[in-house]
């Protein structure tokens, strides 16, 4: 059976100590490599050709929201897995937009890691109990959203004016660039602040971009 290469980058050398001697009691992982900076393991991959790359994401010379995204773009077959003490939405999701296989947080026992990096290497996902909280919150937030754009109902039309709005246009402009009358920009105007409950522009725009319709 082939062993579970990993590469570990964190700029904590206690941290990398510590992980160090816990990947090497365990007979089916290999240490490839060290490095305290995301850019060292980036220059190091091409020789050697980690299966797993564990790494931390606030790190010096190249952080590890870049990292994740150069191993993806360049060697796609290694899987990454963040190990952070962020547990924020936003840190997440940015790592998992940057193609991460696994997030988990610095505060799991052995016990965790190890089954992070077991999982990830049968080829499957895996985040921490708290991140994955996490993730189902922002999903539903998304939905909630996504809902509430469909209730709105803003026709192709409209939305299109809305856009145009955005880009500071006025009635006359708006009209001469989708050809149609001033009248009919205005009654769109008072439309979609009617399907929005706002009564100024400035509320309408805010509305927009919150719920990503621009």
């Amino acid at each position: 059976m082939d062993k579970i290469r990993i590469a570990i980058a964190d700029d904590h050398h206690l941290l990398l100590d510590g992980l160090r001697a816990l990947m090497q009691k365990q007979k089916e992982i290999e240490i490839v490599g060290l490095y305290d900076n995301g850019r060292a393991l980036y220059e190091a991959l091409p020789n050697i050709v980690p299966q797993i790359a564990l790494v931390d994401i606030n790190m010096p010379e190249m952080n590890g929201e870049e990292l994740t995204r150069k191993i993806k773009e360049k060697y796609p077959a290694v899987s990454v897995i963040a190990l952070s003490m962020y547990d924020d939405a936003g840190h997440i999701m940015e790592m998992i937009e940057a193609g991460v296989s696994g997030y988990i947080l610095k505060n799991v026992t052995d016990k965790e890691l190890l089954e992070a990096v077991r999982t990830v290497a049968n080829g499957r996902m895996y985040f921490s109990n708290e991140v994955a909280d996490k993730i189902t919150g922002i999903a539903l937030q998304h939905q909630k959203r996504t809902e509430g754009i469909e209730e709105l109902k803003l026709t192709e039309r409209e939305k299109e004016i809305l856009k145009l709005i955005a880009e500071e246009m006025s009635n006359a402009q708006i009209a001469e660039t989708l050809f149609i009358s001033e009248r009919t920009v205005e009654t769109h105007r008072k439309n979609m602040l009617r399907k929005t409950n706002n009564k100024t522009i400035v509320g309408l725009l805010k509305y927009a971009f919150e719920n990503r319709i621009i």
